[in-house]
Order: C-alpha cells, then structure tokens, then sequence
C-alpha cells in the first residue's frame, strides 16, 4: 500500500476484519463518500501540483517533495512532481495527488516493491478472510488491491481525499475485479469511514497528519470491538538518501507510540525489522 502523500489532514486508516485505505486527501470539507467501481467516479484534475492549505491525504508518498505525511497540513507548497526514485527531495507535507496515472508509475514501480515488501506487509497482519479493511491514503491502490486479494471474503475500503485518485481507485478495482475493494472519497479533518472496520491501515500517512490526537481520537469510533490501527512509516534514522521524506518530515517510532498512547491507544505490536526504511506499529485500543 503505497500511499504516501496526503492532504492536510488540519482537524482531522472477532473473525472478520475490516480494512480501510485513505489514499490522498483533497481540499473536501465532506464527509467520506463510497464510489461505485466505475471509470467515471471522479473528474480527473490537472497534472500534479501543490495546493495551500492541502491537508493529510497521500499514504503513497515515496519521492522528498510535498510528503502529505505527519501533520498533513505542515511543509511548503512547492509543485512536486512523480519521482521514480521515490527520493525526498522537494518532499513537502501538503502534496496534490492529480493525475493519478502518473502517480501510479512511482507509486506501483517495481523498485518500490524491493523495499516496501507489501505482501509480507499484508501477510504480517494475519487478517482472517472475511476481513475489512480501511486503507487510508490509499492513494492509487498500492496496498488496497493487495488487501482486497487477501480478503476473499471481507471487504476493503480504499479511501483518499484527492477526487482524481478515488477515481482510479474505483477503474483498478473494476479492471482487476475486485469487487470487495470499495472507492471512498474522504474528508480532511474526519475518516467518515463508511462503517466500522477491524483494521485501519496508515501507510506513510502518519507524518501528513497535523492534529493527530484529534484524527486519531475520530477514528477510534470508526473501529470495531477489538479493531487494530496499523501505521506504517519512516524510520527516523533511515538515511538521507533511502525513499521516502527528508529526516525533517520522519517522525519517530517512540514518538509515535507516546502521542497515541496518551489518547488511550495501547501498542499491540511493533516490528522494526521487516522492513528496511520504516517500522510498523499496530495499536489497539485501551480497555
């Protein structure tokens, strides 16, 4: 799941697990909105440029320029082009995520598979396969589509707050027939997961984020009776030159733990080595 840039998130992811994917947040105000799996669920925008005031959105943001990631809303405003590299130069926090057929050449490269393993990813959450699955910033499907193969039987909401993306969202979904993998437009400052889920998936979203207690505290309710909070980010110490943002924009593992846990998340699991640039932390909520 690759999703890495987002809009500014300013106010603000049992056996069946339910998983949603918030790909990059736009400039909307409303509440999330399911599209139907169709080529016309959203207008295409221009080429991909930044916006003022562009909240959290992008999960799949691997290139340095505008990472929507942490505070969504933090970072310039500078125009930030696809990077195949998925480097961080120019990275800024408020990405626009337009034209997301050029996104998903850096998004879905091969090059990010080596390192982001999303499979094993996937795999490390043994979801059972009546599942659902919110995967927030869910940008052009990366992991989304990946969740909804593992989950034959559950469901998977792909959301993202740019209308381009949950555009091709919902073309991926139908072209793949992935009829469990649903297209949801979201808002900036609120999940408005279209129902509960058992595991809300964050991948390179956290960092985009600017009011996380308020986000977080919102998707509490959108968990079910022992629902999981997965977020999937960069290491701090990773090197200057590995993908994803600059050291600036990462945010610590430790960090992360202490903010969540002081708004009554408790740390179910944390994996530092599975992969090579960034660390996994699955939450629960405190009993």
């Amino acid at each position: 799941m690759f999703a890495v840039a987002m809009a500014r998130i300013a106010t603000i992811s049992s056996s069946g697990c339910l998983v949603v994917s918030l790909a990059c947040a736009g400039p909307d105000s409303g509440g999330a909105e399911p599209v139907p799996s169709s080529p016309a669920s959203a207008a295409q925008e221009p080429a991909p440029e930044q916006a003022p005031g562009h909240s959290a959105a992008h999960g799949e943001d691997h290139g340095h320029g505008d990472h929507g990631h942490g505070d969504h809303g933090h970072g310039g405003h500078g125009h930030a082009a696809p990077d195949p590299h998925h480097k961080g130069a120019g990275h800024h926090k408020h990405h626009r995520f337009d034209n997301a057929e050029e996104w998903a050449k850096q998004f879905d490269s091969p090059e990010r598979a080596a390192w982001q393993k999303p499979d094993a990813v996937v795999e490390s959450f043994a979801l059972a396969p009546d599942a659902t699955v919110a995967d927030i910033g869910a940008g052009t499907g990366y992991f989304a589509a990946r969740f909804a193969a593992a989950l034959p039987s559950g469901r998977v909401y792909a959301q993202d707050v740019e209308p381009d993306m949950v555009r091709y969202l919902g073309e991926r979904a139908q072209k793949a027939g992935l009829e469990n993998m649903v297209a949801v437009k979201g808002a900036a400052a609120d999940p408005s997961l279209p129902a509960p889920v058992d595991l809300v998936f964050l991948c390179d979203v956290y960092h985009h984020i600017d009011d996380v207690e308020a986000y977080f505290g919102a998707l509490a309710g959108s968990l079910t009776a022992g629902g999981r909070v997965a977020i999937v980010d960069f290491k701090k110490d990773a090197p200057e030159d590995a993908p994803g943002p600059p050291a600036a924009m990462r945010v610590a593992a430790d960090d992360v733990v202490a903010r969540l846990s002081a708004i009554g998340y408790q740390l179910a699991r944390r994996d530092d080595a599975l992969l090579e640039y960034q660390y996994i932390l699955e939450f629960t909520r405190a009993s």
